[in-house]
Order: C-alpha cells, then sequence, then structure tokens
C-alpha cells in the first residue's frame, strides 16, 4: 500500500468533488489509452537520446572553453543521467571517475564553496541515478533499487527542492512492473521537494499507482487521470496549476 498523502492533500481531499469524467471507457484497461501511453514512451526515448547528444555537446564545450570548474562539474552531472542510459557500463563509470576528478582538482576554497552552496547535491543525485541505471541494466535489481533510494540521499538542493529529482529511472522500472521501489522513491521525495505542485503529482501517481494505471511521471497525469475516470480531484482546477 502507499503510504498516507501528504497531510494537506489527504486532509482537502476529504471534502474534495472529485472530478466524474471517463475519455477513456475502460479506464486504465483502454486499449487507447495503451496506445497512447506507447507513443508517449517513445518520445520520452527520443528525446532522452537527443538530451545525451546535447548534454554531452555542453560539457565538452565547458571542458574546452570554461573557466568555471563548477560549470564543468555541472554539465557533466546532467549529461550523466543520459549516458547511464545509454553508452556501455564500462564508459559511464569511466564518466562517473571523472566527475570526482574534476571534483578532486578544486582547490581548497572551491570545495569549500561548493559544500556551502548545496554540498553539491545535484551532482551526487546525477550519480546516484546514473548508478542506479547501470545496477538496473545488468539486472542487478536491489541493489539498483538501493543506489536508486541514495541518489536522494542530498540537502539544501535549490535545483531539485525546485524543479525536482530524476523521473527517468522510476518510469522505466514501474514500467516493467517494479511498484515497490517506484512508491518509495516517491514518498522519499518529501523531503526536499515541497509546495502545491509536487504534493499534486504524488498525490495523483498514488492514486494511479492504486488503480494500477500506466503512468509517465510527469505533470499530464494529472490530466490522464481525469480522462481515465479516476476518482481523482483536478488539482489543476483545485490549487489553480497549471501546465
Amino acid at each position: 500500500m502507499v503510504k498516507p498523502l501528504a497531510a494537506l492533500l489527504f486532509c482537502l481531499s476529504i471534502t474534495a468533488n472529485f472530478a466524474a469524467r471517463a475519455d477513456y471507457a475502460k479506464g486504465c484497461e483502454d486499449p487507447d489509452y495503451a496506445q497512447y501511453m506507447k507513443q508517449r514512451y517513445a518520445h520520452f526515448e527520443a528525446l532522452n537520446r537527443r538530451l545525451f547528444n546535447e548534454t554531452l555537446q555542453d560539457y565538452e564545450r565547458s571542458l574546452a572553453t570554461s573557466t568555471n570548474p563548477y560549470q564543468v562539474i555541472g554539465d557533466l552531472s546532467r549529461h550523466l543521467r543520459y549516458s547511464a542510459q545509454f553508452e556501455p557500463v564500462e564508459v559511464v563509470n569511466a564518466k562517473i571517475d571523472r566527475i570526482f576528478e574534476h571534483a578532486e582538482a578544486l582547490s581548497l576554497e572551491q570545495q569549500i564553496a561548493g559544500e556551502v552552496v548545496d554540498r553539491f547535491s545535484s551532482e551526487s543525485h546525477s550519480v546516484g541515478i546514473a548508478r542506479a541505471w547501470i545496477a538496473y541494466r545488468q539486472e542487478n535489481y536491489e541493489l539498483a533499487f538501493t543506489e536508486l533510494l541514495q541518489s536522494l540521499e542530498i540537502s539544501d538542493s535549490a535545483v531539485l527542492s525546485t524543479f525536482g529529482p530524476d523521473l527517468e529511472l522510476i518510469r522505466r522500472m514501474y514500467r516493467d512492473g517494479h511498484v515497490a521501489p517506484v512508491v518509495a522513491y516517491i514518498n522519499k521525495t518529501e523531503e526536499f521537494w515541497k509546495g502545491r505542485r509536487p504534493d499534486s503529482l504524488r498525490y495523483v501517481w498514488e492514486v494511479m499507482i492504486e488503480a494500477q494505471c500506466a503512468i509517465q511521471f510527469d505533470f499530464v497525469d494529472t490530466i490522464k487521470a481525469l480522462e481515465l475516470g479516476l476518482r481523482v480531484m483536478d488539482v489543476n482546477r483545485d490549487y489553480g496549476l497549471s501546465r
């Protein structure tokens, strides 16, 4: 079972009006929804492959021209999330090692400054996600799930607190039927990813998981949940959220 929703959403859901709508007549089992999700999965893979190339170019450019070591490390850590999905394991491991080499090359003052800003939390998250991808691709699922949760052992990251954690790996895991680690990951994000938007996303995902629906782990799920006829609040209306 999914743990109770965030306090605000849980309390409001008791008295909220739930939408009565079903664009997909058979709900989560509707063939049209299955076809839609197939297209969405293809879209995400194509997008990630494009981002793999773009982030690699960003890293190579900053490595060659930037005088800011934090930019070099940041660009490589962003690239690592996509490298881990597509490149050979030995290449991904080499890029993980390279992040630590860049970090070790920082002066003491630069290391202290990095710790003060966000303790390199975004970079640590990317490394953890990459390690989880490697283990998952090698079918070492227990290690993959451990690394997945470990990647959220972060603090004071303005980027992750604002934009949220990586969701690509849990999309793959959930699609493959690994529900429990996905739920654990979503629940753990409550520790740093706070506010109406993430609370609403977690709420909708939890309802969809309970209903055993295919999920894309994207904001559009808040709309699709309604179209599937699930007994769920219209968070976009109730909380004034927009896409």
